[in-house]
């Protein structure tokens, strides 16, 4: 339950003024991306075992090097990775130029195909937040490839640059921590909850209480735990169609797709309209 809901109260997502957004494995195919590049030098492991290889490596080393670029995590993880393995490709050696590749494949990490159209018609309803466990260089590559001006649909509150659907952008490199340290999100409800001073041009024109926040995410145990620890409401894009145990959820809403986020906020705010 939300800080300002009452009890039997049912919440709607157009009671919320601000997203806030995870972004590879929400809005950019980050699983495709890191497979793409360790595939080819790890061919006997099946794709679901290495990608939960490469999760834990990358997490203990996020959680050990929480001040570092994720760039570098990669470049870590990856020579992690081939120091430990025994199936590596005949004839790969992991040199570091390797290493050093897969570092700046963050560039190349595809967005999912909804993900454009859903954010700009997202914007037009809610301030957009990204909360993202990378770097600002890595993810000024992202933020070219979410962007568009093929879209005019007006934003509620003022974004980054005309073409962006970004109110704000928080990076964990910035922040100095990675989630889920609850320190990341206590960094962005803290600035998204102060008011803009002229003064300060870096302040966000956006002033949002947390009872008024709420996350989407595709990761449970970096984005949607935390939240609810928290008291946010939040929303969990399960992109791959995975289910959870019957019992209590941690999430509030369930949508396989941000576009079927995006379409469902239009058809509550046209059904509010009538």
């Amino acid at each position: 339950m939300s800080p300002s809901e009452t009890p039997g109260e049912t919440p709607r997502l157009s009671d919320h003024r601000a997203l806030l957004f995870d972004v590879y494995g929400t809005l950019v195919d980050w699983e495709t991306g890191i497979y793409d590049f360790l595939g080819p030098f790890f061919p006997g492991e099946p794709r679901e075992e290495l990608m939960m290889r490469y999760g834990n490596v990358e997490a203990n080393l996020q959680a050990q090097y929480p001040t570092a670029k994720y760039s570098k995590i990669l470049e870590m993880a990856f020579r992690q990775m081939m120091h430990r393995s025994a199936d590596v490709a005949e004839g790969v050696t992991g040199e570091d130029d390797d290493a050093v590749r897969f570092g700046a494949s963050i560039a190349a990490w595809k967005p999912f195909p909804d993900t454009v159209a859903a954010l700009h018609k997202l914007k037009k309803y809610f301030a957009l937040v990204v909360l993202s466990n990378v770097d600002d260089d890595s993810f000024e590559k992202t933020h070219a490839q979410l962007s568009s001006s093929a879209y005019d649909r007006g934003s509620a509150y003022p974004t980054v640059t005309p073409e962006s659907p970004f109110s704000l952008i928080l990076t964990a490199h910035r922040v100095g921590s990675y989630k889920p340290d609850p320190l990341v999100l206590r960094a962005a409800l803290q600035q998204l909850g102060s008011c803009p001073d002229p003064s300060l041009p870096s302040n966000p024109a956006i002033c949002v209480d947390k009872s008024h926040v709420l996350t989407i995410a595709n990761s449970l145990r970096h984005d949607i735990l935390p939240s609810m620890q928290e008291g946010l409401r939040s929303v969990w894009i399960s992109r791959h169609g995975e289910g959870l145990a019957s019992g209590r959820h941690p999430y509030t809403w369930r949508f396989e797709t941000l576009g079927g986020l995006a379409d469902a906020v239009d058809a509550e705010i046209g059904n509010l309209a009538v």
